[in-house]
């Protein structure tokens, strides 16, 4: 048997290349001397918060491959694929997701097994959070629980995450979710400005521009406006606008998010926002024009 399916690995199995999981475990304990960077604070914009999660590694082709195939032989009984990497170092949990598409209950039996009352879902996140991670209810325990950032340059709104760093004895509980890219047509439960760093029009001149404009821009980044918010820039009431799915091409874009992967939301009045509230999101971006 063991002849058989040593035949069938070699003929299917693709070149697995290097691997990740043993590379990013060592980039991990490689920066665990540096002081953690706190977990950021949820920014609320209309119904849809913001959020943080952590990168996320995919599985090697082959073992999907040679699962597939091998499945059904007699005597071929292979160990479960754990969903997390969780490695104790230095009185803290370092956990990182192997297994993006996984089932949330299988996050938490690992977790369990480890004394810790966490519950993680992995969701589709906007480009710029794709990633990120961030605790969605756990109150001040949550604070205990850190990342553990990629070192050099990042080009996400929440910094480049790749582990949380819990400590052993951990004892409170908490809800965490993570950001993963969205599959074709699924829309987006963690999203952010369009404006955002990582986002299609980060530091692209679209404030105050009509929409006529502002569709053109869009449609060079492969993108289509699928509704509209109508709302007046200057309102100081928290409640939405009304979504429409269509509006007069001269109207002013004054903000805007995606929906789901090529589909946007973008807010619009009648006449332009105010030039302060302009400079405000451009200071806040970081980008010399908006």
């Amino acid at each position: 048997m063991t002849n058989d399916l040593d035949r069938i690995v070699t003929a299917i199995a693709p070149d697995p290349g290097p691997g990740t999981v043993p590379g990013a475990r060592d980039l991990m304990n490689e920066i665990m001397d540096t002081e953690p960077a706190p977990l950021l604070t949820p920014v609320r914009r209309r119904s849809r918060s913001l959020r943080i999660a952590l990168p996320a590694i995919a599985l090697l082709a082959a073992t999907v491959t040679v699962l597939s195939w091998t499945s059904g032989l007699p005597g071929f009984n292979p160990e479960p694929v754990a969903a997390l990497d969780i490695e104790q170092k230095d009185g803290y949990y370092l956990v990182q997701v192997k297994d993006i598409h996984a089932d949330p209950e299988n996050y938490e039996a690992q977790l369990e097994a480890v004394g810790l009352d966490i519950s993680l879902r992995v969701i589709p996140a906007t480009p710029g959070l794709v990633g990120m991670v961030l605790p969605t209810d756990g109150g001040p325990v949550v604070d205990q629980i850190k990342t553990i950032d990629r070192p050099g340059s990042c080009d996400k709104a929440g910094g480049c995450p790749i582990g949380i760093k819990i400590p052993v004895g951990f004892t409170g509980s908490a809800s965490i979710s993570l950001g993963r890219e969205a599959r074709p047509g699924e829309e987006y439960q963690s999203i952010t400005s369009i404006s955002a760093l990582g986002e299609p029009l980060h530091c692209v001149p679209h404030l105050n521009k009509t929409v006529a404009e502002v569709r053109a821009l869009l449609k060079e980044r492969g993108i289509s406006i699928q509704e509209f918010t109508v709302a007046d820039p200057r309102r100081t009431d928290p409640l939405d606008g009304e979504v429409i799915s269509s509006v007069p091409d001269s109207w002013y874009v004054t903000g805007g998010s995606l929906l789901m992967p090529g589909k946007a939301t973008i807010d619009v009045f009648s006449s332009p926002m105010p030039s302060d509230q302009v400079e405000n999101v451009r200071e806040a971006t970081g980008c010399p024009t908006l």
